[in-house]
């Protein structure tokens, strides 16, 4: 029997191979070749190949708890702290050994399929399973209109992306005002003694264009995206700020008129705020490596990152900003959500919202997979929309529970995070909005 270039080749250099194929070539090369001891057919398919991809794309047994080294001296009895970098420190479950029967498979290549086709967040130090302090619960998932078919039959660049929305709680459970932040923001930072400093920033937020009004109410919501698909190929998400909040209402009309009909003249009934204090930013950028099981060989990576999103945060918030997502990259995005004053409780926005839409694009791709929208032939769309859909009403109350006086609270309270103070540069322009928007 004659052997393969691939019989002939170390264990090692096959692995690596492997880790730059996706999904359907791992498949083919499964079934084109005879699976025996070592060769490249049984990599293909063994456990380490797809642990491997499990913690690639669903975070299952990385480190994610990120600590601040931190240096403490004693002076005349007062401690003094001095913050240095960070260092990755994983928690006592991610250094267990995982087993797929733990997930309901007998192996990881059948836990990633089923994973795969119920679209499961990945887990972060903000999402999923690994985090223990706030907001995990997942209120929206991702629609994918292959589903219905066959849950690796995708045709839609959409399809091979993930939107998973989550709630950054009030400790109340209610939706923000203008007038509350203000409020806040005076009454802690009274009597500062910084008035030059403060003119600068009051001339620098008073010409910024104004979407807070005394009228609405706000809520912040934590949006996780990602590239779901492996080997290569990135995908882009042309302009945050495009980013749309659809309605029960807006979902039936638009569905049946075309999603093309909601142009920027449209006055929806949930508005991103894309400019100001409240302008998305970016809390959390992962992008799985093999260091990322060693703590002190990943720091550099994590700093780079770490500038990249310091960088993009700082970004004019006028301009288009975009993000790129390569295979497996999460982005967890925080942002402001303007909603009608009726609204009061988070349980009212969630319950009135219908879905997420997130325009995305294909980017080095492989040519004869891509297609224009308006073109013929191929099997996949160039461009298209990620849809995230909200839970039902009745399944919201699975995360909610009525007190007596008409208050809301969380069935677990581990979810809460307490509401944070205004920061200098969000209380001056809080301070300042409703002068403004009287001439506006």
């Amino acid at each position: 029997m004659s052997l393969s270039l691939f019989d002939v080749l170390p264990e090692e250099v096959l692995r690596s191979v492997l880790r730059y194929m996706d999904i359907p070539s791992l498949a083919a090369i499964s079934n084109t070749h005879k699976a025996h001891h070592r060769n490249v057919a049984y990599l293909a398919s063994d456990d380490v190949t797809w642990y491997t991809l499990i913690k690639a794309r669903f975070g299952i047994g990385c480190n994610h708890r990120i600590i601040s080294t931190q240096k403490i001296t004693m002076q005349e009895g007062v401690v003094i702290v001095k913050r240095g970098g960070y260092i990755s420190s994983s928690s006592s479950s991610s250094q267990k050994e995982r087993r797929p029967t733990s997930y309901g498979g007998k192996n990881w290549k059948d836990v990633y399929q089923a994973f795969s086709c119920i679209m499961r967040i990945p887990e972060t130090s903000v999402s999923g399973a690994s985090q223990r302090s706030g907001s995990g619960a997942v209120f929206a998932s991702p629609y994918r209109r292959s589903r219905s078919s066959t849950c690796s039959s995708s045709s839609s660049v959409g399809d091979f992306f993930g939107v998973w929305c989550m709630v950054n709680h009030a400790e109340n459970c209610r939706t923000t005002t203008i007038e509350g932040q203000r409020m806040m923001g005076s009454t802690h930072r009274r009597r500062r003694q910084c008035s030059s400093r403060n003119n600068i920033i009051q001339e620098s937020l008073i010409n910024l264009p104004i979407p807070y009004r005394t009228d609405r109410r706000y809520i912040e919501l934590k949006l996780c995206l990602q590239n779901t698909k492996s080997g290569y190929g990135r995908i882009v998400v042309p302009d945050v700020s495009s980013i749309r909040f659809a309605s029960l209402e807006e979902e039936d009309y638009f569905s049946f008129h075309g999603w093309d009909q909601w142009d920027d003249d449209h006055d929806s009934t949930f508005q991103l705020i894309r400019a100001g204090p409240w302008a998305p930013k970016i809390i959390l950028r992962r992008r799985y490596s093999d260091t990322d099981n060693n703590s002190n060989s990943n720091l550099q990576g994590r700093s780079s990152m770490d500038d990249c999103v310091a960088d993009w945060n700082a970004s004019c918030a006028d301009s288009k900003k975009d993000l790129i997502f390569h295979p497996f990259e999460v982005i967890v995005l925080s942002v402001h959500i303007s909603c009608p004053e009726t609204l009061v409780y988070e349980t009212d926005v969630l319950s009135s919202m219908s879905s997420i839409r997130v325009p995305v694009v294909a980017e080095s791709w492989p040519m004869r997979k891509l297609v224009n929208n308006d073109g013929a032939g191929g099997t996949i769309h160039k461009k298209d929309t990620a849809v995230a859909h909200f839970l039902p009403e009745d399944d919201l109350w699975e995360y909610y529970c009525q007190l007596p006086g008409g208050c809301l609270s969380l069935t677990d309270r581990s979810r809460l995070i307490p509401s944070r103070l205004p920061s200098d540069k969000e209380a001056l322009y809080f301070r300042y909005s409703d002068t403004v928007a009287h001439f506006t």
